[in-house]
C-alpha cells in the first residue's frame, strides 16, 4: 500500500550506503544531495502517488502528516533535518554537511587531529550541529520505515473494523 514511497526509501537507503565509502568530496556532495531529495520524496510520494490509491490510504496520511505538524519536536528529525535540509539544498544548493578536511582538537591533549577523506562530516548547524551527515540520514531512513509502518497499521485496522461492520453475504453453497 507504500510501495512507491518505500522504493523511493530503498533507493535512499543505497544512496546512504554509498556516502559511507565515498572519499571523492564531489561524489560525496553529489550522493549527498541525492539522499537528501530522496529522503523528501518519501512524503512527497506517499502523499501524491499512494495515497490516491484509496480513500482508507489517503485518510491514514492525512492523520500523519496532521500528527508531524501538531507535534514537531517529537519529529524533529522530519522538520530540522529532513525538510529543512531538502529546502536548503534544493532550494538554495546550501549543504548543511562541513565538507573537506576537518581540524578537530583532540580532548585532554594539546595537538590537533585532520580527519581527512569525509571520514567525519558534521552537520554545520542547527538542532543536528555536530552530528555526523550519515547518521542522520540513517536515523531519518529509521523514522521513515516507522511512519511507513504507522501509516500501514492504521490502513490495516481500519480495513478490518470496516469489513467487520458490512453485512455478509450467506454462503450459496
Amino acid at each position: 500500500m507504500t510501495e512507491v514511497a518505500r522504493r523511493v526509501l530503498a533507493d535512499c537507503r543505497v544512496a546512504t550506503e554509498l556516502l559511507e565509502e565515498e572519499a571523492d568530496e564531489t561524489r560525496f556532495r553529489i550522493l549527498w544531495v541525492a539522499a537528501v531529495a530522496l529522503l523528501r520524496a518519501v512524503g512527497h510520494v506517499l502523499k501524491k502517488v499512494d495515497a490516491t490509491r484509496s480513500a482508507i490510504l489517503s485518510r491514514a496520511v492525512e492523520e500523519a502528516y496532521r500528527t508531524w505538524k501538531q507535534n514537531p519536536a517529537m519529529h524533529a528529525i522530519f522538520w530540522d533535518f529532513i525538510d529543512d535540509e531538502r529546502n536548503r539544498v534544493l532550494k538554495q544548493y546550501e549543504l548543511g554537511f562541513l565538507s573537506g578536511p576537518i581540524v578537530l582538537s583532540v580532548e585532554g591533549a594539546h595537538e590537533l587531529s585532520v580527519l581527512q577523506d569525509n571520514l567525519f562530516c558534521p552537520i554545520a548547524d542547527g538542532v543536528f550541529a555536530g552530528e555526523d551527515c550519515r547518521d542522520l540520514l540513517r536515523d531519518a531512513i529509521a523514522w521513515w520505515e516507522t511512519q511507513l509502518l504507522n501509516v500501514e497499521t492504521t490502513v490495516a485496522t481500519e480495513a478490518a473494523a470496516l469489513r467487520a461492520m458490512s453485512p455478509r453475504k450467506p454462503d450459496t453453497h
